[in-house]
């Protein structure tokens, strides 16, 4: 054979090749035409047939006379009925084929032997179908969340989401009963006609259970109650809720005011106002508060907490404390994690909501003026909601403060009164909050969309400050080189939370999947800082402490307001700001298995990942008048308290302008030289940034056993960090020597299981338990390695990045009944045992370079235990007649205790946890009818430790302190209200003394009210 070489022969080789194969193919089909033409044989042979009214056994056998063809059946494959035949030169098979399909025969052809069989028939695949839907309140048709909705047939159930939406799927088609239950409303049963394969729509509505009563519904409030306790009762996990509406019924204007309600939480207070969150004794830096799961990144410039004054309670749907965790759920939530859920558009609703409010302030005897907006819309693929928040409120804060020192009085030691502090705070504080968000429905099983959020919380302080400084004692009731120091203070924050997140959700056949990507920011910002600190120093006086709590001076003929006797050789401003982006996404699957009519296993997986940037800056700036000093006559300022602290005392007069005196160091900077110790001691020690990077997975499955469901899994985090600090040192006489930078990059990981258990006894009663592993992570300032060292006092400050995240293992029980008049009775214990509980240490350095150097650091402390109960009650009397049956009563009480032993210099003590308040309750009392609602409330909580000293003496306690409010609304029509509120009605103020009793800090705030409307035009 001749061989090819190169591309020509290749090409040749293959045209010859197909050349070969079409002649041959030709070839073949002409031979195969032929024999169809020239040998018709068997059933293909042409034949006349003409039969009437035969058996079909006869028509047989005259098809094989004239064919030659055998049939080979059975009796199975006759038939009794006659048929009759008329045909005339055509195939057997064309005759014979028509008569097979009538009676479903079908035949196998051997040669010239025909095996007639019956058909076998193909079942038709049926698909399951699936139906979705709302539940809605059948007489103003909004979405009720969180309805029970039952396959009566199966008895498989599901929960309605936020919005009142449910899938159920893999349904047999056909005619379904669906029961749907709602806390307060009658049970309704509904028929469901079920499609092959395909989803039906529908809407569920039900009928409040009180709408026979006169005056009463179950709209507004009390809807917001319903929404709520659904919500509870079908929780995986032990939760508290606060409905929009239940929120909307005190007069909290913030997420903060609001959070003080809930059973087991108090708040930690700023200038009058609840702040920071502390769950069941523990505060908010071993939890964590998100935003529709996303948690918030930090407001604050240290830590990783969130101011909860800077978002507006009109901005949220509803508010969750999760007290237990899930695998989902992130695992930084030793004390529990609130989650706030914004507003969204509502299926077949049309939302406006417009609200408008005027407030006066008491101790201040200024206006706030509060307004919010919220339009949503949606229709079958898309929906939008807007809305925008403003409220400019005046806060104001009367505080005295005292501090402590050892002085020799007639050759006997005593600790008498060192110092006294007026600080009178006058504050404007403003909030903007704009949220928006977009959805798209591809399908009635899915849902794209994009949401976004601002909160900016700007507030401006003017203090007017005097200090009363006490060098020593000539008797208890006469002091010496007595210094007056006077300072007026402007300073401003910018506390701000932007949110931006795209997310998918999606539901198919038994499987659902969410996935969502996340970005937010946190800033706190003060740009502005100006201190004009002037003195008045050399005087005596009488002293008076009879009243412990408000000391006074007697200066005799010498007038302690005359400015021209103030003067000062320097001038302090700073700038300080934070800021926390996080760039986070997440992903969640779910499969279902039905395991019998009442039993099923869900299992559901999913991760996240988390990117973090933390930085700080703070730049403190004092500048230091080459020769000469100022007077305070130049720069008085404005500010005037007559009768400040309840009229112990009159903060007016001799109090500098900030302002003027950073506009005079602004014209003469040239007079000034930079104290570059101070500058460098308060700033640089302060000042760092870094990254951390959180990967999470988790795995989980929800067993339910008819009454009982058993939700476990396990979760698994890594945290890995790099910071950025600084190393600040000082010679033995206190000026600065030098700053050295340092840096670290370190991790933490761990597992945490959960098992949550949840056995309903019935509709309305649950018993719960759960054992769960938590973490509490470490602040950002805590992790970075900075270093402050004083040479000359033998003290440094340093943080800690070797610290590990606290972990606890916490074990639940809880009882909880729902009540079919709106309510709810619960009662239940907990435990925490918390490993490297996280707590500043003040400690002596014991060898190596720093010796016998006193050390402020946070360090893992030895394990901590807190333990309790906490009962609640809440409910509508409406099984009272006439005029009563509005009454309704809300009440929580949670008691706690906690252990842990603090090292201290002598010996180790066993102490409270520092912020744990050991009793914290809500009672209220409240009347709904007739579109009249009203409640008085009062929220307190018990003396506790606010910050640990070496000695229990000199330990801070905080004083109980119960605050009494009063909030009522009247519907005017259906679609206008009027509400107004009165809070702190009885004056409740902040105490803290020393362990032995000695009064350190007093805060006074007086009464604040508002009046407003509000207006909804959609139902």
């Amino acid at each position: 054979m001749k061989k090819f070489s190169g591309a020509d022969g290749l090409m040749k080789l293959i045209m010859r090749t197909s050349l070969i194969y079409a002649t041959l193919s030709i070839v073949f089909l002409q031979l195969l035409q032929a024999a169809a033409v020239s040998g018709q044989v068997g059933l293909d042979r042409k034949i006349s047939l003409t039969a009437n009214n035969i058996a079909f056994a006869d028509l047989l056998k005259q098809i094989e006379q004239k064919t030659g063809v055998s049939f080979i059946y059975t009796n199975n494959e006759l038939n009794r009925e006659k048929i009759s035949v008329k045909q005339h030169e055509k195939t057997a098979r064309t005759i014979l084929s028509p008569v097979l399909e009538h009676y479903s025969l079908t035949m196998v052809e051997d040669g010239m032997t025909v095996i007639l069989k019956h058909k076998i028939q193909k079942k038709a695949i049926v698909k399951p179908g699936s139906i979705v839907g709302y539940v809605r309140d059948k007489e103003n048709r909004k979405t009720l969340p969180y309805a029970t909705v039952t396959l009566k047939s199966t008895g498989q159930k599901v929960i309605t989401d936020v919005n009142g939406y449910f899938i159920i799927d893999n349904i047999k088609p056909g005619e379904v009963i669906l029961t749907v239950n709602y806390i307060g409303y009658s049970t309704m049963a509904y028929t469901i006609a079920v499609g092959d394969g395909k989803p039906s729509s529908i809407d569920l509505f039900l009928s409040a259970e009180s709408n026979d009563m006169k005056g009463i519904t179950i709209s507004g409030i009390r809807r917001g109650e319903a929404v709520a306790l659904s919500n509870m009762r079908n929780a995986d996990n032990i939760k508290y809720v606060l409905s929009e509406e239940q929120i909307e019924r005190f007069p909290d204007a913030t997420v903060g005011e609001a959070m003080q309600r809930v059973p087991g939480i108090a708040m930690d207070y700023s200038y009058g106002l609840p702040r920071n969150i502390i769950i069941r004794g523990l505060d908010q830096s071993m939890g964590s508060v998100t935003l529709n799961g996303n948690r918030l990144p930090s407001t604050s410039t240290s830590s990783r907490e969130v101011d909860l004054n800077g978002i507006l309670s009109s901005t949220v749907e509803a508010i969750e404390v999760n007290k237990t965790l899930t695998p989902d759920m992130d695992a930084d939530g030793t004390s529990g994690s609130v989650n706030i859920i914004s507003k969204t558009p509502k299926k077949g609703e049309k939302q406006l909501n417009l609200k408008g409010s005027f407030g006066h302030n008491f101790l201040l005897d200024k206006q706030n003026i509060d307004g919010s907006l919220t339009y949503g819309k949606r229709a079958d693929k898309w929906a939008y909601l807007f809305g925008i928040n403003y409220s400019k409120s005046f806060r104001g804060e009367d505080r005295v403060q005292k501090d402590y020192d050892t002085y020799e009085i007639n050759g006997v030691e005593k600790t008498m009164l060192s110092n006294l502090e007026l600080e009178g705070t006058d504050i404007k504080r403003e909030n903007l909050g704009l949220q928006a968000e977009i959805d798209y429905f591809p399908t009635q099983k899915s849902q794209i969309y994009l949401r976004g959020s601002f909160n900016k919380y700007y507030e401006l302080q003017t203090r007017g400050t005097k200090s009363y400084s006490i060098r020593d004692y000539t008797d208890e009731q006469h002091v010496t080189g007595v210094s007056i120091g006077s300072s007026g203070t402007p300073r401003n924050y910018n506390r701000n939370l932007t949110s931006f997140s795209l997310g998918y959700k999606t539901d198919f056949n038994n499987w659902k999947a969410d996935a969502d990507l996340t970005f937010s920011s946190g800033l706190y910002d003060q740009p502005l800082y100006f201190d004009g600190y002037f003195a008045y120093t050399g005087l005596s006086a009488g002293l008076d402490v009879s009243n412990p709590r408000a000391p006074q001076f007697d200066f005799g003929s010498v007038d302690p307001n005359d400015p021209s006797k103030y003067t000062t050789n320097y001038y302090t401003n700073r700038h300080q700001i934070a800021h926390d982006k996080d760039g986070q996404g997440s992903l969640n699957i779910q499969r279902t298995f039905d395991l019998s009519e009442k039993n099923k296993f869900v299992l559901k997986f999913g991760g996240r990942y988390k990117y973090k940037e933390d930085d700080h800056t703070r730049s403190y700036y004092q500048y230091t008048l080459k020769t000469g000093t100022l007077s305070l006559s130049n720069f008085l300022g404005n500010y005037s308290r007559e009768k400040y602290f309840d009229g112990n005392y009159n903060l007016s007069g001799a109090i500098s302008d900030g302002y003027l005196m950073e506009q005079y160091y602004q014209n003469n900077r040239a007079l000034f030289v930079d104290n570059e110790t101070y500058i460098r001691q308060n700033t640089d020690p302060d000042s760092y940034n870094g990254k951390e990077t959180l990967g999470a997975g988790y795995v989980m499955g929800k067993l339910t056993l008819n009454k009982l469901d058993i939700i476990t899994g396990l979760r698994y985090e890594r945290t890995g960090f790099e910071y950025n600090g600084n190393i600040v040192s000082f010679d033995d006489k206190g000026a600065y020597v030098s700053t050295n930078k340092v840096a670290v990059k370190s991790d933490f990981s761990g597992f945490f299981p959960s098992l949550n258990l949840k056995y309903a006894l019935d509709q309305r009663t649950n018993f719960r338990a759960a054992v769960t592993r938590s973490l509490s992570r470490p602040g950002y300032y805590d992790l970075v390695p900075w270093q402050e060292i004083e040479t000359r006092r033998k003290r440094m400050k340093i943080g800690n990045p070797d610290l590990d995240q606290a972990t606890s293992t916490n074990v639940d029980f809880l009882f909880e009944h729902y009540l079919k008049s709106l309510g709810l009775i619960s009662g239940g214990i907990f435990y925490k045992n918390i490993n490297n509980y996280i707590y500043e240490s003040i400690y002596t350095q014991a060898g190596g370079q720093f010796d016998k150097y006193q050390v402020t650091q946070t360090v893992n402390g030895a394990n901590a235990h807190v333990y309790g109960y906490e009962i609640a009650w809440q409910q509508q009397l409406t099984f009272l007649p006439g005029f009563l049956n509005g009454f309704g009563i809300y009440g929580n009480f949670t008691q706690i205790q906690s252990k842990f032993k603090l090292p201290g210099i002598t010996s180790d003590r066993t102490v409270r946890l520092p912020s744990m308040r050991p009793k914290v309750g809500n009672a209220s009392l409240s009347y709904e009818k007739y579109g009249f609602s009203g409640r008085i409330s009062l929220n307190f909580y018990a003396t506790f430790i606010s910050e640990l000293a070496e000695t229990q003496e000199n330990d801070l306690m905080e004083k109980g302190r119960a605050q009494l409010d009063f909030s009522a609304s009247q519907k005017i029509s259906k679609s206008f209200s009027l509400f107004m509120g009165i809070s702190n009605i009885n004056n409740a103020q902040i105490i803290l003394d020393y362990g032995d009793g000695r009064p350190n800090d007093h805060k006074y705030y007086s009464t604040w009210a508002n009046i407003g409307f509000k207006y909804t035009p959609f139902h």
